[in-house]
Formats: structure tokens, C-alpha cells, sequence
């Protein structure tokens, strides 16, 4: 409570924010706040509910940035409450790690709002994710819709596949994801490991590698076996992986010349 006894803007924006159908627009949110404090101006809310929500873009001071964050954006306009999810970044964190992780949205969707680690159906998207939790390091979800998501986003469905974009789309988004990739991590000397599809990776390629990162495209269902590969490998797996490895290698040299 602020000291004229009347409860603070960040304190009815939650409360707001608790009280509101998810999902609810900034306006019924603005207004919701508005009706308890008419003595409060609009940008001053519509400023806290910018530091309030957690997939926010601040490009100044942040006051509240050692606070929990209360909202999560999920489209134009639209918010729900926030919620924590295991297994990404904390939002606004630069994070140094010598490899991170990236899994492109893929599959059917759930039919209503979720976290952008949980929202993807598909068998491949879910051992993507479990690899990327269980190797402990940094990892993000790739949209072809909102470029970098950490895995706790909330988002709504959507249906944008990044193979039907036109080329010039795909560079764009892969220049964008980069930046946004940039302003969580330290990305000279990082490795960038991407599951998904070339369609996803390849349009990161050359971003990562003027900052100085790495792209590394592992075949499907190579990273899911643990110990050593000479110790994995029976006499029949022997060649099988050794022919993967050489066409892995063949992509990497083909995205690099193109």
C-alpha cells in the first residue's frame, strides 16, 4: 500500500491482472486500474503494464526489474497472467554459455493460449524439448511468427510455417531472431545447436556468424543417445552414423557457400 493508503498502480495492475478473463486487452486492463485510481493518468499505467509484462521489449530503465513480472503479451493487445515455466531463461537475462539450444515450432498446436515450450504437439517438437531441458543449457523456442521465444511466453495458436514463407521473409526473421538472440546471450564463440529443420537454420547462418556464433544442425535422433559415440555404436550403427556424420558435414559445407 503507498503511503496515502491507497494501493499502488504495480498492486492493481495484479490485481487486475488476477481478477480479468484471460485473455484480457492493455484497454480493460488500463480501465480496470483507471476505475481505482482515476487519480493516476493513463501513460503512467499503460508504462507500468509495459514493465509488468515479462515478453516486453524495455528500452530504457526498468524500475521493477528486480520484481516478479505479472503479465504475459500473447498477441496485439492481448495479455494473460504470467506464469513461470521450468527449463528456459530468466526474460531480460544476458546469459553466457558456450552453447545454447534452439527448437522450431513445429506440428499442431493446442487450441488455446499456452507457454511456447508447451503449445507444440508434435513427437519431434516434444524430444527437441526434452533433449534442450535435459542438457541444462539455455534454449529457446523458434517461430516463424514471433521469431525468439523463451519457453515460458505465453502465446496464442497460430499457423504460420516458416517453409511457406518467401525468401526474403526468412532472411528478415533470420536477422531478427539473431537480435533478439543477441540481447540474451553472449553470442562470440557460442555454438548455436538447432532443431527443427534447415528451413529454421539456415536463415541464421550468416547473422551468427558476423556476432561471431556457430551453427550446428544435428541430424534427427543423433543427440538422444547418452555416452560416448564409440561406445554407443554396435557394428551395424557404426556406418549408419558414420554416413550421417558425412552428410552432416556436407550441409554445413552447402550452407556455408551459399
Amino acid at each position: 500500500m503507498s503511503t496515502a493508503g491507497l494501493p499502488t498502480i504495480w498492486e492493481l495492475v495484479a490485481d487486475g491482472a488476477a481478477t480479468l478473463p484471460e485473455p484480457f486487452s492493455r484497454a480493460a486492463l488500463i480501465n480496470w486500474v483507471s476505475a481505482r485510481r482515476p487519480d493516476v493518468g493513463v501513460s503512467s499505467i499503460a508504462a507500468h503494464i509495459q514493465f509488468a509484462t515479462a515478453n516486453a521489449t524495455h528500452t530504457g530503465h526498468n524500475p521493477f526489474a528486480d520484481r516478479e513480472p505479472l503479465l504475459n503479451r500473447v498477441g496485439r493487445g492481448q495479455y494473460v497472467r504470467y506464469r513461470e515455466v521450468d527449463g528456459g531463461t530468466s526474460p531480460g537475462a544476458v546469459v553466457r554459455s558456450g552453447r545454447v539450444v534452439l527448437v522450431g515450432s513445429s506440428g499442431a498446436t493446442a487450441s488455446e493460449s499456452g507457454a511456447a515450450g508447451q503449445i507444440f504437439r508434435s513427437d519431434g517438437f516434444a524430444r527437441a524439448r526434452e533433449h534442450a531441458v535435459h542438457s541444462r543449457l539455455p534454449w529457446f523456442v523458434l517461430s516463424a511468427k514471433h521469431g525468439l521465444l523463451d519457453p515460458a511466453d505465453v502465446i496464442s495458436p497460430f499457423e504460420i510455417q516458416i517453409d511457406d514463407q518467401p525468401a526474403a521473409y526468412r532472411t528478415a526473421w533470420g536477422e531478427w531472431v539473431v537480435a533478439q538472440l543477441a540481447d540474451r546471450l553472449q553470442l562470440d564463440g557460442v555454438t548455436v545447436e538447432v532443431h527443427g529443420g534447415v528451413d529454421f537454420a539456415q536463415p541464421l547462418r550468416q547473422p551468427l556468424a558476423r556476432r561471431g556464433a556457430v551453427l550446428d544442425i544435428p541430424l534427427p535422433g543423433t543427440w538422444r543417445d547418452s555416452g560416448p559415440a564409440e561406445e554407443r555404436a554396435g557394428p551395424v550403427d557404426a556406418p549408419v552414423r558414420a554416413a550421417l556424420e558425412r552428410l552432416r558435414n556436407l550441409v554445413g559445407r552447402h550452407g556455408s557457400a551459399s
